[in-house]
């Protein structure tokens, strides 16, 4: 699948979040992983942010395909980014 349409798959999960690149929706997406905006003490581990963006996945009305196609997608960033 192309960049657009991930991209626009991604940005239907999520009312209130606008991103301008695909580039830019992978920054936030891993931004989300690693918990920067929460406070150090309370963070999660990034294998608990992902798989929280699973379930949300999981339980949106995307159908079956575009589901497996994003969590495909979102598998291989995090395999990129956090399994070194």
């Amino acid at each position: 699948m192309n960049k657009l349409s991930l991209f626009t798959l991604y940005s239907s999960l999520w009312s209130n979040r606008t991103f301008k690149t695909f580039e830019h929706m992978e920054k936030t997406i891993i931004s989300e992983w690693n918990d920067e905006n929460t406070h150090p003490r309370v963070r999660r581990r990034p294998e608990e942010k992902y798989q929280i963006t699973i379930q949300l996945i999981r339980q949106s009305d995307l159908n079956e395909e575009e589901q497996y196609v994003l969590i495909d997608y979102l598998d291989m960033l995090f395999q990129q980014n956090f399994n070194n």
